[in-house]
């Protein structure tokens, strides 16, 4: 009856120095989110460049958001827009500057924008698009920071800022 009764004592203080490992390993598992949110943004773009507006919102939350805005060294804000939920973001899709490789007003043989400085946090992507030439006129097309936070695997925030460098 001893053995039995310290075999059982064993167990419960196992049960309870095991309870802390068990709760961190639930505290310490991914939250939900993308495998690859990375492609997610890659996708979104392929999808706008094609001028596919209405299945580029695929990517999106419901109610996403996106911010656009264009600065320069000083700190000047301009143009500065806002669009909300898809039916405020198909509207801007083809019109949103640095939400496609292309300008939107580019000729066919204009820019093509890459992306440079790629970095995945989390569910937060951000990179930079950088033309891959210069004007005609021998000046630099301005580059684009792009910030995106998803939400599983949709958009749920994307903020792009235009970098001018005459502002």
């Amino acid at each position: 009856m001893k053995t039995c009764c310290a075999f059982s004592t064993a167990l419960a203080l196992l049960g309870i120095l095991a309870l802390p490992v068990f709760a961190q390993g639930r505290d310490a598992a991914p939250a939900a989110g993308c495998a690859d949110p990375h492609r997610v943004l890659k996708s979104f773009y392929e999808s706008n460049d094609a001028r596919s507006f209405d299945a580029s919102l695929k990517y999106f939350t419901d109610d996403a958001t996106i911010d656009t805005w264009a600065t320069g060294i000083n700190g000047y804000v301009v143009a500065k827009r806002h669009a909300e939920g898809k039916a405020g973001i198909r509207k801007f899709l083809a019109e949103g500057r640095g939400l496609r490789l292309h300008l939107p007003d580019s000729p066919s043989g204009g820019p093509v924008f890459l992306e440079t400085r790629l970095s995945v946090s989390g569910n937060t992507v951000q990179f930079m698009l950088e033309p891959d030439r210069m004007r005609p006129n021998g000046k630099p097309y301005n580059p684009y920071s792009v910030q995106a936070v998803l939400e599983g695997c949709r958009i749920k925030s994307l903020t792009v800022i235009e970098r001018v460098t005459w502002l």
